[in-house]
């Protein structure tokens, strides 16, 4: 998982470049002040949170559902 603050400023400058491209405009990372940079790094960290999430639900799917499908020698052949 990539260190938090180069997360929020790729997050925030790709959500910049985005917003941008339907005409609302925001300010660059470099000119943010302080607490703007704050809620940018927390809102990577929330990113983090939901991707870790996301990861192990899919780890458990996979286990779980992996458990339940036919191996290719147990699939009937047609005909």
């Amino acid at each position: 998982m990539p260190d938090t603050v180069p997360l929020a400023r790729h997050y925030y400058e790709t959500r910049r470049e985005v917003l941008a491209a339907g005409g609302a405009q925001l300010t660059p990372w470099y000119r943010l002040a302080p607490e703007e940079r704050a809620v940018a790094v927390t809102e990577a960290v929330i990113i983090q949170e939901a991707v870790r999430r996301a990861t192990e639900e899919h780890a458990v799917l996979v286990t779980v559902l992996g458990n339940r499908l036919p191996t290719a020698d147990e699939v009937p052949t047609p005909g």
